[in-house]
């Protein structure tokens, strides 16, 4: 009975977490916000890779960016993002290890009024609780490093099969971690989800880093177009 219970509780919480994020995601659409969700386990290179896409879209359209920085106790994350001349809003979730959307719209409320063309939240390190929660953003995009290893597809299936991108990053790391299987990661996430973009990229070369942000910005206009 109390397993029930839980699941029951579980279940409006869900509920009522994506209806807000749904009328966030919109009222972000119609101001010309694109928001995009960052999320991997600790170590993938959320953040790093975060400023070199940054730079990237700032160099080749101009665009006005905002970071949402969720970790659990510190705010060392959003203290690069800041210093890199980005505004930044750290979200400290208390030891919480999920971002839900009460916290995502405190913390938006925090650029007082400041337009941006994207903004991107970077996640709890943690591979399973946030693939269960909505953050109202347009995009969920995974970050997995070669030194993890491929088969995180088989051990955490449902964070590839709710996000849009797979960004395997660190891959200059590729000659040192030769059991890495390229072609194993690929099958596996695209049998969970068969629309997947896949990107293999090095924040430290720069190796795919242009494809990445492309791919971004179109997927950016083509949602302002619904607005």
């Amino acid at each position: 009975m109390t397993e029930l219970r839980t699941i029951e509780i579980k279940q409006e919480i869900l509920a009522e977490n994506s209806r807000e994020a749904d009328a966030f995601r919109a009222a972000r659409r119609a101001e010309g916000t694109y928001m995009i969700d960052i999320m991997g386990s600790p170590g993938a290179g959320k953040t790093t890779l975060l400023l070199a896409l940054i730079e990237k879209l700032r160099s080749e359209g101009g665009a006005e960016i905002g970071v949402i920085e969720a970790d659990l106790a510190s705010d060392v994350d959003a203290l690069k993002i800041k210093e890199a001349g980005v505004a930044a809003v750290e979200l400290n979730t208390k030891n919480v290890c999920h971002v839900e959307m009460g916290m995502v719209e405190q913390a938006y409320a925090a650029f007082a009024g400041k337009k941006f063309d994207y903004v991107f939240l970077e996640n709890i390190g943690n591979l399973v609780c946030p693939a269960e929660f909505d953050t109202g953003c347009h995009c969920r995009i995974m970050l997995l490093s070669v030194p993890e290893g491929y088969d995180k597809v088989y051990k955490y299936p449902p964070m590839f099969a709710v996000v849009d991108a797979l960004v395997v990053t660190k891959f200059d790391y590729l000659p040192l971690n030769p059991d890495f299987d390229r072609q194993a990661l690929r099958e596996g996430a695209r049998a969970l989800n068969p629309k997947l973009e896949i990107f293999e990229v090095s924040a430290r070369t720069g190796e795919g880093m242009a494809e990445l942000a492309s791919w971004l910005r179109a997927r950016r206009q083509e949602e302002l177009k619904q607005a």
